[in-house]
């Protein structure tokens, strides 16, 4: 038998047998026009076209274009039985509380949250109801924690109870680190065009903004080629930002080739960025001795007297150094090479284990920025060096107390 709803253009396609194993599952079938169709999926030979065929009462089929479909529903085998039984429980407190715990045991929170709201209706101050639904009471008022929060200024935010500020600093974050993925692509492309588009080049050089500070040092350590890392260097160089600038400062003392360091250290000098120097004098209690070095000769360019009594303190280091292992039963020289390349001697007696010395090493570019910030030279005597920058701190408080 075939029916035809003209008004939903809905055509019932025949009588086909039930699935094998009785109703496994149902869709709901919610209409454009308004109406809603519940029945069992089927597939039915006689149907045309992009339909949906449903079984929903004994022998009666039903086909639905899919045009004419506003949502298609799919239910577990809980949800076609808990609408089977649901009018069975009774409306009151106790048979709504046990139709509840029936949905919760299969899993059906939506039904559940459906059935403990009726029990509030017919019982609003029921705490075990109201516990379960999250409400706490607050002077004497029954709140949700979404209410309690919100009263207290917090909004949700992607799961989370966060105030209007901290959900502005976590967007503008977000935000950012949008715009540093988009500039590591723009510039990784920029690179891999240098050799065949002289147009990449003037790109590098026309870079000015700071979000592009952390995609630069990453392409830069990524780089191996030094022509290249050296236009990577330029272009940070060019952005003026804080960020751009402390990286042009780890640079001028980390970096392994001398023409980058000495890059860095010209903009910086330029630049007079206040924390340039701080940083340098940091960097003079590096275990490295190379670093320490480096950061004297950075003081030396930066040309800042502030830094002679950090580098009177770094004249001298003390480093540790690795003698091999002598020979069994031997006493003999060995020789070594401390962190800066200047070779150390030490005398060894037995056994075949390397041992660790503590050496005080003569650091050469501490004592030209010495001589060059303060035009003396003690050579390498921290308390000569000391007695002067004393004197001279002295003098310079008596010429002052005289000018007033």
């Amino acid at each position: 038998m075939r029916w035809l709803f003209v008004p939903m253009r809905l055509v019932v396609a025949g009588i086909l047998a039930a699935m094998p194993g009785g109703i496994a599952c149902a869709d709901i079938v919610v209409l454009k026009s308004g109406g809603r169709i519940v029945g069992e999926p089927v597939v039915d030979p006689q149907a045309a076209g992009d339909v949906v065929t449903l079984q929903t009462l004994p022998g009666v089929i039903v086909s639905v274009p899919q045009s004419e479909i506003a949502e298609h529903i799919r239910q577990k085998p809980a949800e076609l039985e808990y609408e089977k039984i649901r009018s069975r429980y009774p409306d009151t407190v106790e048979g709504q509380w046990e139709l509840a715990e029936w949905c919760r045991e299969r899993n059906l929170p939506q039904q559940r949250e459906v059935h403990l709201r009726r029990i509030l209706e017919l019982d609003p101050d029921n705490v075990r109801v109201r516990a379960i639904l999250g409400y706490t009471k607050v002077n004497g008022e029954w709140k949700t924690r979404e209410e309690v929060m919100r009263e207290q200024g917090y909004v949700l935010y992607k799961g989370r109870w966060m105030l209007p500020q901290e959900v502005q600093l976590l967007e503008e974050k977000e935000m950012r680190q949008a715009s540093e993925r988009d500039w590591l692509q723009r510039i990784r492309r920029m690179v891999a065009r240098l050799d065949s588009d002289p147009a990449a080049v003037e790109q590098l050089q026309n870079i000015r903004e700071a979000v592009a500070v952390k995609a630069l040092l990453k392409v830069l350590s990524e780089e191996r080629r030094d022509p290249v890392r050296l236009l990577l260097v330029q272009a940070i160089s060019r952005i003026d930002s804080p960020e751009a600038k402390r990286a042009m400062a780890v640079l001028a003392v980390e970096d392994p080739v001398e023409e980058i360091r000495l890059a860095c250290l010209k903009s910086l000098a330029d630049s007079k960025f206040p924390e340039s120097v701080p940083y340098f004098i940091g960097r003079l209690r590096d275990r490295n001795n190379v670093i320490v070095n480096r950061a004297a000769a950075a003081l030396k360019a930066m040309g800042d007297k502030t830094a002679v009594p950090a580098l009177i303190d770094a004249l001298v280091t003390t480093h540790r150094i690795v003698l091999p292992p002598a020979q069994s039963g031997s006493i003999g020289a060995t020789f070594s090479r401390s962190s800066d390349g200047r070779s150390a001697t030490g005398l060894s007696s037995g056994g075949n284990q390397p041992r660790v010395i503590r050496r005080q090493v003569p650091n050469r570019d501490v004592l030209e920025a010495l001589a060059e910030l303060t035009g003396q030279n003690f050579g390498y005597e921290p308390d000569v060096w000391k007695r002067w920058y004393a004197q001279e701190r002295h003098r310079a408080a008596l010429d002052s107390t005289r000018s007033q």
